[in-house]
């Protein structure tokens, strides 16, 4: 049996809790977000929205609906993974499983001693006695789970969740990690001629295409196609797909960015060697430039055992991607224009084009060039 109080009304639940019931400045007809105990505290909550409605302070409660998720208990984990499930792309799609395993990653592993605790139990203290330690261990993923942590603090925030914000460490985000080394010329090419088959195609593209893994990858034989011009024959490479590994099974995507889809030239030398490949490849368009045994992409399994002999005879420690940077920065002592660089490796911004290119060492030869 319900009780009307002017704006609102009080109604005694099945369970034995008392919902309240008010209509808000716009005439539109809420339920308040939680109930309760006792018809003297709903009561009380009625009579506070009466209040604020008559004073034009009353606003939305933003706080989640009871049977939804509960701030007063909201674990980390779980803001974590409900902010994932909300999240999308700056185009409004789905965030790549690749990026969401990383953040799942973060939470999981390098903020781990806050993962089960209660948002509203974490402080900035507890922050700064975490920090402290990891920064020293990590760098990198330190900066990284500490800008995580406040995207989801803020977002929380945001919400009422939380009421302030514990994620206020001066300069908290400030780090600006080494940018691991480039192989020289003379190291991609030793690493070339102790290389054969498929290997050797694979350095050819990442080293004189700057494609991605994924992207190199999931090539099949419809993305070349030979352009012949004053009796040369150069190869081209349509990119539009790339895959990746979510939990270890196999996903084929569009790049993340409209740039990532885009057509290059290789250079003479790397064309030949791919046109010489090619003949290997089923003449299936479909056809997987580098199939395992089963017909299935290659991967990280069939990939890093080969590179880690291949680098070690050439003396190079860097990474894998790292031939991308080797890429870029041979391209860009053609003197290209921004748009073309941009084009090439498939970037949206020169910033993050320039991130790829490294110092020569040409200062003797650029200074002659000034006379």
């Amino acid at each position: 049996m319900g009780t009307r109080r002017g704006l609102g009304s009080i109604r005694k639940l099945p369970s034995g809790r008392y919902q309240v019931r008010f209509t808000d400045p716009q005439g539109i007809r809420r339920t308040a977000r939680t109930t309760f105990h006792t018809k003297a505290a709903a009561e009380f909550q009625l009579t506070t929205i009466r209040g604020e409605i008559e004073s034009g302070t009353w606003h939305i409660d933003h706080t989640p609906q009871a049977g939804d998720l509960d701030p007063k208990t909201l674990t980390l984990r779980d803001l974590a993974a409900h902010w994932r499930s909300q999240q999308v792309s700056s185009k409004g799609l789905p965030l790549s499983p690749n990026t969401l395993n990383e953040y799942q990653r973060l939470i999981e592993r390098v903020l781990a001693a806050f993962a089960d605790q209660p948002i509203r139990q974490i402080t900035r203290q507890h922050i700064e006695q975490w920090r402290a330690p990891e920064i020293k261990r990590a760098p990198n993923q330190a900066v990284k789970a500490y800008k995580h942590l406040k995207t989801l603090m803020t977002w929380a925030h945001k919400r009422s969740w939380i009421a302030t914000n514990p994620c206020d460490i001066e300069r908290g985000s400030a780090y600006t990690p080494t940018e691991p080394p480039a192989p020289t010329k003379e190291q991609v090419q030793i690493m070339l001629e102790n290389s054969t088959g498929d290997f050797q195609a694979i350095l050819a593209l990442a080293a004189f295409g700057g494609l991605r893994k994924g992207e190199i990858f999931e090539l099949r034989r419809k993305d070349f196609e030979i352009v012949e011009d004053q009796g040369e024959r150069w190869l081209r490479v349509n990119i539009s797909r790339g895959v990746i590994w979510n939990q270890g099974v196999q996903e084929v995507r569009r790049p993340k960015t409209e740039a990532g889809i885009r057509s290059l030239l290789l250079p003479l030398a790397a064309s030949e060697l791919l046109i010489k490949y090619l003949t290997r490849v089923p003449i299936n368009p479909e056809a997987l430039l580098f199939a395992k045994a089963d017909n299935k992409h290659w991967g990280e399994y069939e990939l890093n055992p080969i590179w880690r002999k291949v680098r070690a005879v050439a003396n190079y420690p860097g990474r894998f991607h790292s031939l991308r940077t080797f890429a870029a920065t041979e391209f860009a002592k053609a003197n290209p224009t921004n748009q073309e660089l941009m084009d090439r490796f498939g970037h949206r911004d020169i910033k993050t084009a320039m991130r790829y290119q490294r110092s020569t060492g040409r200062d003797v030869e650029l200074l002659r060039r000034l006379g």
